[in-house]
């Protein structure tokens, strides 16, 4: 599927998790300092991000807090994607915010007790085989001031201070002089809007059109009517087709009807469906499974010559999508 990391003009939608997408207005978490990040910054944060050569992953990041490492008083930002799958740590110290470090669901992060005004961002975890990776950065006044990388395959051990290759003694005697190591506790995430309304127009319909047009997504999704592509040119508008075209990744010319399921490409099993449908402000969300996968899709529709006509269609971004694959998805 297509990337469509996108910032709209007002951009700094902010709701909390779980929340309806529209009506909510501009919050952030309980005791949280308010229009701090500015959409500049978000913008520079993702692109920081995006040219990391460490693995991240390829959703944008939108869920967001604020967590002081070094107890200067001066909020670093944490952030990581809809899934909580990947992440990243940014310094704003400076004109133009600073890439921490990375974290990803082999290196979850973790820091460490601040001594003496300096904080930590520390990740560790396998890196494949007999290899464990260990990545600790320290903080001072909001600003980076040393990074050690270390590599152990079996016993031997390669660690770098500042990109200076350390001996066998000098690494104990970094190690040795650490402070005790911590859980980072997440707090309550903000939730940065990246829904891409423009896909869909808004239309006003009457309460009882609500209806056919509710019903009418229900059997079409159930019943997968928009496979066909004699199906999409009848009940979609061309600013619809257009955009299915423009989504197809293929060579040639088709339409990307998988717009209107989620973005497993698993396949189809008797759980498909509709879980739930509403109409909120003049667009139409619904809720639905796609092979074990829970999305949620906003579409744009209304009646004419007695005919459901679909105007536009895009991903909720703000509905984390339950992936019946990923760890602990029985627990949830």
């Amino acid at each position: 599927m297509k990337r469509l990391f996108f910032f709209a003009a007002l951009a700094l939608m902010l709701i909390s998790c779980g929340g309806n997408p529209k009506g909510q207005g501009d919050r952030t978490a309980p005791d949280q300092p308010q229009n701090i990040i500015s959409e500049l910054d978000f913008n520079a944060m993702q692109e920081l991000y995006d040219d990391s050569e460490e693995d991240h992953g390829w959703k944008p990041l939108c869920k967001w807090q604020y967590v002081d490492l070094d107890g200067d008083g001066v909020d670093e930002v944490w952030m990581r994607d809809m899934a909580e799958e990947y992440g990243a740590f940014f310094t704003l110290g400076d004109d133009y915010p600073t890439l921490i470090g990375v974290e990803s669901d082999r290196f979850k992060a973790y820091t460490r007790e601040i001594r003496d005004g300096k904080g930590y961002f520390c990740k560790s975890g396998s890196a494949g085989g007999p290899s464990y990776y260990t990545e600790i950065v320290t903080l001072q006044g909001s600003r980076v001031v040393e990074r050690y990388t270390e590599l152990q395959v079996y016993e031997d051990v390669e660690a770098e201070l500042n990109g200076e290759e350390l001996g066998a003694d000098a690494i104990s005697a970094y190690k040795a002089a650490l402070p005790e190591g911590k859980e980072l506790e997440a707090g309550a995430w903000n939730i940065l809007d990246l829904t891409d309304y423009d896909r869909v127009p808004a239309h006003k319909n009457s309460a009882k059109e609500d209806k056919i047009i509710m019903d009418f997504i229900t059997e079409m999704y159930n019943s997968s009517m928009y496979v066909e592509d004699a199906f999409l040119e009848e009940h979609c508008t061309p600013r619809m087709l257009q955009q299915l075209r423009d989504d197809y990744e293929y060579d040639g010319e088709g339409y990307a009807n998988w717009d209107f399921r989620s973005e497993s490409d698993d396949g189809f099993n008797d759980g498909n469906g509709i879980i739930n449908i509403e109409q909120i402000d003049g667009r139409y969300y619904y809720e639905a499974n796609d092979a074990g996968y829970i999305f949620r899709n906003i579409i744009s529709a209304f009646i004419q010559d007695g005919i459901v006509m679909f105007d536009g269609i895009t991903r909720d971004a703000t509905y984390k999508v339950f992936d019946p694959f990923a760890e602990g998805a029985e627990e949830e």
